[in-house]
């Protein structure tokens, strides 16, 4: 069987596509989000393939765009498809890379048929974060620690100490699922490494010696060096640009929260925030045009310049045409927020963003990508919509 269109999803940081053999216990990196696509085509009768694929984690932005290439050579010449890419964060970097004149010489003959690139929370003017990351090593210190870190977890050799720990955390994320609390990342983790697998256990030494080599990217996604990539990365003839823009609402303390587990990954969000500094001197945005200032604006407000989804700033992820504004955190719009037991919140961010919500925006990429249907970006009015559906 033909099929029409091939949606490829490009992962950012860290570019995994899962982590995990059992379905119950597996870390996606797209949560869901393949599944709701496809129901979507079936839906509405397209003829078209979702495929998520893997990057680099932490190579450089030129490392990665080669690696969407091999990815993609997989099965892009199965068939003489329409071919559409979507990035999340870095991914939507890599997507321009891979259609940009400037790697025409390395691209294959399938980039040809690419028709559109949708870059979804995207920092094509870089982001203050990863200055503060890069200021003295502490980004690549951090990453280096979390390789030595998993390798202590998880290398071969029985370590009884280690093996106890694991065990005594599996068995408190045991019992808080009796108790029925909200399940969270730490559930997600404990679960996956407490009974891994010979070939679990070889794939995330691997992944994370990746890791622990190569930490370019944190330097590549700085402000300045996002000036210089832009300007050799034009955007290509024949192709469609897109972008979805996040921002979730600034951190705010109060005493329930103080008392709740979320408090660490919420204390994380507001550290987050901080450091992704909205509004710094760092930041050079060139001129928006009015259509995209308007988007911004009907469901950031005016002040949308101050805002951030917790790693990259709003206004740094525009880019072609604003197809839509979400109000959610960086992690939200891959089907990570607060809705148990299906999607489950890395950053508890506070931004309510749910099952509408992340129904409602890839339903606008699907517009702007094979639905052919004309996209106009959401104002409240449809964000007020979409939550009252909920």
């Amino acid at each position: 069987m033909t099929h029409r269109h091939r949606v490829y999803l490009v992962p950012g940081f860290f570019g995994f596509t899962q982590m995990g053999d059992k379905e119950t216990e597996r870390i996606a990196y797209f949560q869901n989000v393949p599944r709701l696509l496809e129901q979507r085509f079936q839906e509405r009768g397209i003829d078209a393939r979702v495929h998520a694929i893997a990057s680099a984690p932490t190579s450089g932005l030129e490392a990665r765009a080669r690696d969407v290439f091999r990815e993609m050579a997989r099965t892009a010449n199965e068939d003489d498809a329409q071919l559409h890419l979507v990035g999340h964060s870095t991914g939507g970097l890599d997507a321009r890379s891979v259609v940009s004149p400037r790697m025409a010489r390395e691209a294959p003959d399938f980039v040809k048929r690419v028709r559109s690139v949708v870059t979804i929370a995207t920092p094509h003017q870089g982001t203050p974060l990863a200055s503060f990351s890069n200021q003295g090593g502490v980004g690549k210190t951090l990453l280096r620690y979390l390789w030595l870190f998993t390798f202590l977890t998880l290398h071969r050799k029985a370590m009884p100490l280690r093996t106890a720990a694991l065990q005594a955390c599996y068995w408190l994320v045991l019992r808080s699922e009796e108790a029925k609390l909200p399940p969270n990342l730490f559930n997600q983790i404990v679960r996956l490494t407490a009974d891994l697998s010979e070939g679990e256990r070889e794939e995330l030494i691997q992944f994370f010696s990746q890791v622990g080599e190569n930490q370019v990217l944190i330097q590549d996604l700085m402000p300045i060096s996002m000036r210089a990539f832009n300007a050799n990365t034009a955007d290509r003839e024949g192709v469609r640009y897109g972008c979805v823009v996040t921002g979730a609402p600034p951190p705010r303390w109060s005493l329930p929260l103080l008392l709740t587990p979320d408090a660490l990954l919420h204390g994380l969000f507001a550290f987050l925030y901080a450091k992704s500094a909205p509004q710094s001197r760092e930041l050079q945005i060139p001129e928006r045009t009015p259509a995209q200032t308007q988007a911004l604006q009907d469901v950031l407000g005016r002040r949308f310049e101050s805002k951030s989804d917790g790693i990259v700033p709003s206004r740094s992820q525009v880019w072609g045409q604003v197809l839509h504004v979400a109000t959610a955190d960086h992690l939200d719009v891959m089907g990570h927020f607060d809705q148990p037991p299906e999607h489950i919140s890395w950053l508890k961010s506070g931004s309510h963003f749910q099952q509408p919500q992340f129904q409602a925006m890839w339903d606008r990429v699907i517009d702007f990508t094979v639905g052919g249907a004309a996209t106009v970006h959401p104002g409240k009015e449809e964000e007020r919509r979409a939550s009252s559906d909920g």
